[in-house]
């Protein structure tokens, strides 16, 4: 038995909501990545986690997978592309540690995967990458303390103050 002394009415509810985004482009950007290995044991698949930052749908999460290393040389090279894509779209020539594609605002194209066999629900599926206008690179950013790069803010703009998120569970408490 574990004693937690928990009170539902001190936590403030999270906003869930488990609908499919509509198909379209949205502003998200890298929050998490990993390399794991395929279930198949063909190879491993760089995963990523989106944190949409687009208006109405902001932290919803969205998932990728990269399938770097694959025995079948077709599937590798088709991952690469869209590996590329991803990076020239942040603005990446090279790519050492994925870390650095962390918080970088990205232009993300969603569609809507149907599962033809009935077995699996719809899911939503990142289908290709672009880079933001200027104007949106204005974005929140990640905290200064997990941010790989600033963002680039265009010099006509001031610089707003580095406001860190407040995590879900603390907001509305006083500080």
């Amino acid at each position: 038995m574990a004693i937690l002394n928990f009170n539902v009415n001190e936590v403030e509810k999270r906003e869930n909501s488990y609908e499919l985004l509509p198909a379209g482009w949205y502003t998200a950007q890298v929050t998490e990545s990993e390399i794991v290995p395929l279930n198949s044991g063909n190879g491993d698949a760089l995963k990523l986690t989106f944190e949409v930052l687009s208006d109405g749908y902001r932290n919803r999460k969205l998932w990728t997978r990269f399938n770097i290393r694959h025995n079948i040389p077709d599937t590798e090279r088709y991952a690469k592309q869209q590996l590329r894509e991803l990076c020239e779209s942040v603005g990446l020539v090279s790519l050492q540690d994925s870390n650095l594609l962390h918080y970088k605002p990205v232009q993300v194209r969603v569609k809507i995967r149907k599962d033809e066999t009935g077995r699996y629900e719809d899911q939503n599926e990142i289908a290709g990458y672009k880079p933001v206008s200027q104007a949106s690179q204005l974005l929140p950013a990640a905290p200064a303390a997990r941010q790989s790069t600033p963002p680039a803010v265009p010099s006509a703009a001031p610089a707003a103050p580095a406001q860190p998120p407040v995590a879900p569970w603390l907001k509305g408490k006083a500080a």
